[in-house]
């Protein structure tokens, strides 16, 4: 498929297109979220846990059968040093990256930026240098 074909969408796909800019209660903490913040253009996870749930099949279409938890596991740094959240499906394993909001809680997403360093795969000996 050609750059233009890609880029245009049929009508049929546009009617799918759904941005959330009504409140919600977060399936996983319980927590009252409102509408977005400045920097997003939609609301699609909770700012306090960072949980979504799986309601799309391509972004915005709300055509996913699963509605599954959508659990947060670690985040992207694009190239452009924007910050995604990664999540994953807890209920059929389906990944899906989403920008970080505004209003997201800056200590969630450090501590699961820095989650990886703290279950390392290997022994860490400190006050010795690698042999490598």
């Amino acid at each position: 498929m050609r750059k233009r074909e890609a880029m245009v969408m049929s009508r049929q796909q546009q009617q799918y297109i759904h941005t959330t800019h009504e409140s919600f209660i977060c399936s996983h903490c319980g927590r009252a979220v409102t509408p977005t913040a400045n920097g997003t253009s939609n609301r699609n996870h909770c700012p306090y846990c960072l949980y979504s749930r799986h309601m799309d099949i391509r972004p915005g279409d709300r055509r996913s059968g699963c509605r599954g938890l959508m659990e947060p596991i670690g985040i992207w740094v694009q190239r452009n040093k924007e910050w995604s959240i990664i999540h994953r499906c807890t209920a059929c394993g389906f990944i899906r990256t989403n920008r970080i909001a505004g209003d997201d809680d800056e200590n969630t997403l450090l501590r699961l930026a820095a989650h990886p360093l703290s279950a390392l795969p290997f022994p860490m000996r400190l006050g010795q240098e690698s042999t490598v």
